[in-house]
Order: structure tokens, then C-alpha cells, then sequence
């Protein structure tokens, strides 16, 4: 189960926590198309099973340093369950404009 409570973060995930919130405060989050998809009630999150460290809004949207270092939406296709980021994998892309990965889009 996630968890919001600093005190049960570690070192090493304070120290992510500390690098997201720098980015996202000096404007270095952007989604594959250059926008801030993060709306109301922006939190910090960890993850203690998978050790990730990542900002969740109140619509349960989620923002993740990628593999480059940049602050990128986390992205689930609510048909398939495929995730990623879309500068990574660009079938996601479609997700950030509210449909389904491109690969259900083609198979219907």
C-alpha cells in the first residue's frame, strides 16, 4: 500500500521525493506533448514495494522521473492495464487525451 507519511520514507526515498518536487516546482514536468496533466491536490507518494517515489493528484493521475531524468506522466490504459511512459512507448500516447492505448484502439 502506498504511503504519504514522510516517516516511513528512507533516505534514498526522500531524497527522489526531494528531486520531483524541485522539478515540478521550477516548471520541468511536462507530458509527452509539453502540458502539466497534474490538476488539484498534489502529493508526493512511495511505493514500499516497489520503491518507486512519485507525485499523485486527487484524480489518482501520476507523475514519475522517467529513464531520462524528466518528470513525465506514469501512463494505464484503463482497457488493457499496459502502462509506461509515452516517450518511451508511443502507443501510449492516446491516454493522455482520455482513450485507450493505441494497440486496443486498432484491435476494435
Amino acid at each position: 500500500m502506498n504511503t504519504r507519511d514522510l516517516s516511513k520514507f528512507g533516505y534514498r526515498e526522500m531524497d527522489m521525493a526531494g528531486d520531483l518536487l524541485k522539478k515540478y516546482s521550477n516548471g520541468k514536468y511536462t507530458d509527452w506533448e509539453g502540458e502539466n496533466n497534474l490538476s488539484d491536490g498534489v502529493a508526493v507518494e512511495f511505493n514500499p514495494n516497489s520503491g518507486n517515489v512519485f507525485l499523485v493528484d486527487e484524480d489518482l493521475n501520476v507523475a514519475m522521473e522517467n529513464d531520462n531524468g524528466k518528470l513525465e506522466m506514469f501512463l494505464n490504459c484503463p482497457n488493457c492495464g499496459a502502462e509506461g511512459f509515452a516517450s518511451e512507448d508511443a502507443s501510449l500516447k492516446p491516454i493522455l487525451k482520455g482513450r485507450n492505448c493505441k494497440n486496443c484502439k486498432e484491435t476494435k
